[in-house]
């Protein structure tokens, strides 16, 4: 089967996880330029889906719920640009699973974070977030790679932030353990097939991060997300006295 042009792929997790073995070999040299891509994707998308309901506050308060690995990384660069674009704004970090936990390119994106903003950055338990209000929820305790069941302490964990008052939530990958309720979730590099069919997920993007450019080799795979390349021409505006049922 030739694929769509201007289409990317939409891969199982076992698929994901063979492709990203292949192109990145576990070497952090290739892995940490990705991740700053995908956090740099991930805080831009965030931020434009945030003018839905009126734009991030100047001073808005994000708290980012950090497990161990890629997903971890992701969301915690992407809060380090979003307090690089709002001087105003803080951030909080709840590390799960415990920061000890943190492989190395999470551990190093917590180190960018905290030391480019160490007056806006604090990391807290579980417990100091009850009854607190957060403009922005960037979870990223769990990707595709998770296996269940879920620990309860990490369960509670969720549940109480999905109990808390926070106006945008926004999950990296897919919701953690489908427990996470999102309101969008940012499919970074690759669409996993679960998001599709996740009912916590919110609304689903891409984040496109180059992965499949013409030259590599990737699954033929019958689902497939429609590239802005083939969507563009096909946009227009409608007369403005028109009605649906004409179209």
């Amino acid at each position: 089967m030739s694929a769509l042009p201007a289409s990317d792929p939409i891969l199982s997790c076992a698929e994901a996880r063979e492709f990203e073995a292949a192109r990145f070999g576990g070497d952090e040299a290739l892995e940490w330029p990705a991740m700053q891509r995908a956090g740099r994707a991930l805080a831009a998308a965030v931020l434009r889906d945030f003018l839905e309901i009126g734009g991030f506050p100047p001073a808005g308060r994000v708290l980012v719920l950090a497990g161990k690995g890629h997903n971890a990384g992701d969301a915690l660069l992407a809060a380090h640009e979003v307090l690089r674009q709002f001087p105003d704004a803080t951030a909080e970090v709840l590390f799960v699973l415990g920061e000890r936990a943190s492989r190395p390119l999470a551990a190093r994106a917590w180190r960018e974070l905290s030391g480019s903003f160490p007056d806006r950055v604090a990391a807290v338990a579980a417990e100091a977030t009850g009854g607190l209000c957060y403009s922005l929820c960037l979870d990223g305790i769990f990707g595709f790679q998770f296996r269940p069941p879920v620990a309860p302490r990490v369960a509670a964990v969720i549940e109480r932030i999905n109990a808390a008052s926070i106006r945008f939530r926004a999950a990296v990958d897919l919701p953690s353990a489908e427990l996470f309720r999102a309101d969008f979730t940012y499919a970074t590099g690759i669409v996993k097939m679960p998001v599709l069919a996740s009912a916590k997920a919110g609304r689903v993007r891409y984040l496109d991060l180059g992965f499949f450019e013409p030259t590599c080799v990737a699954p033929d795979a019958l689902a497939r997300v429609l590239m802005p390349a083939l969507l563009a021409p096909l946009a227009a505006l409608r007369t403005s006295q028109s009605d649906k049922r004409t179209y």
